[in-house]
């Protein structure tokens, strides 16, 4: 075999390394395609949406539609109108750099209040089976927005409408989760996909 492969022209053999190389120099550009646009896995750390995720709980996003990291350029970029749903997964960036899962509790536009424990969106009690039992909903607590200057999450009252653009996320395990009761709600372009499956 490698007799043959002696005896083959110099340009034969140059063309055939061409190709190889142009097949691998694809399937990186799709690879890192996919990785960029389309598809994330992800590892979750901590226990903020226990009892649906666990801490080393692996979801998998999809990022078609949603908003792209600009950092070259200090910021956030939509190609599309990402497709979020109440009580969808979703994959942000949090106030401190983090990837963070959270749950869409609340959309652009529906008026929320958290009373007596309970989450309540457009004067319906949120029916919230997936909260471990026993759970209340604390009032949110600003105060770490005392220490952010220009932050472009907007910080939440015990109630309010949810203004165009922002979204009310919360951590299944409310009692021990950092969500939009503390960070605030939080802008469509921090939100970078959805989870389509986890486990």
């Amino acid at each position: 075999m490698d007799k043959e492969r002696e005896k083959l022209p110099w340009k034969t053999r140059i063309k055939r390394y061409s190709k190889i190389s142009l097949l691998v120099l694809l399937l990186g550009v799709l690879l890192l395609f996919t990785r960029i646009f389309l598809f994330q896995v992800y590892s979750i750390q901590g226990n903020s949406m226990y009892p649906t995720l666990e801490n080393g709980s692996i979801v998998f996003v999809w990022k078609g539609g949603f908003a792209l990291s600009a950092k070259l350029f200090g910021t956030g970029w939509l190609y599309t109108e990402p497709n979020i749903q109440k009580l969808d997964l979703v994959l942000f960036v949090s106030q401190d750099d983090e990837l963070v899962v959270k749950r869409v509790i609340g959309l652009p536009g529906e008026f929320y209040s958290i009373e007596a424990g309970r989450v309540v969106i457009d004067s319906q009690m949120l029916i919230e089976n997936y909260l471990p039992m026993g759970s209340l909903t604390s009032e949110p607590n600003s105060s770490v927005f005392l220490n952010l200057k220009n932050s472009p999450f907007l910080a939440m009252n015990s109630q309010g409408r949810i203004p165009p653009g922002y979204y009310l996320l919360l951590g299944d395990n409310r009692e021990y989760s950092t969500d939009s009761r503390s960070f605030g709600l939080v802008p469509v372009e921090k939100i970078k996909g959805k989870v389509f499956l986890y486990f």
